[in-house]
């Protein structure tokens, strides 16, 4: 989907693209974690594509970001209990693509509360 953006992108004054990857694409097969083995392959996956394609990009002020944040409640009011929220993640959206053009930030990888 990305590379049939380019053209809007090429055109645009602030061409960010924010990825939602995971903690998980990083893990080591935690039998803690009930995710299915395809889900970390694939996240794995799209996080590479994104450090590749923000390489490919950069020259062309294009920035890619991935965000690796951890298990995350998507309740904002919903008890904390140490879990990040989903307003959490995009204050952090918020934050990247509000920084000074020339300020290329590959990624966010976010600290689980909890020692996950």
């Amino acid at each position: 989907m990305t590379e049939s953006f380019l053209p809007l992108l090429r055109r645009s004054e602030r061409p960010d693209v924010v990825t939602l990857v995971s903690l998980e694409a990083e893990s080591r097969s935690d039998p803690a974690h009930i995710a299915h083995a395809a889900f970390h392959a694939a996240k794995a996956g799209q996080g590479r594509y994104t450090e590749i394609m923000s390489q490919r990009l950069r020259p062309e002020g294009i920035r890619m970001i991935s965000l690796y944040p951890p298990d995350f409640d998507n309740n904002d009011d919903a008890p904390r209990d140490g879990m990040l929220t989903a307003q959490s993640v995009a204050d952090c959206v918020l934050f990247a693509v509000n920084q000074p053009r020339d300020c290329f930030i590959r990624s966010f990888h976010f600290e689980p509360m909890h020692g996950n």
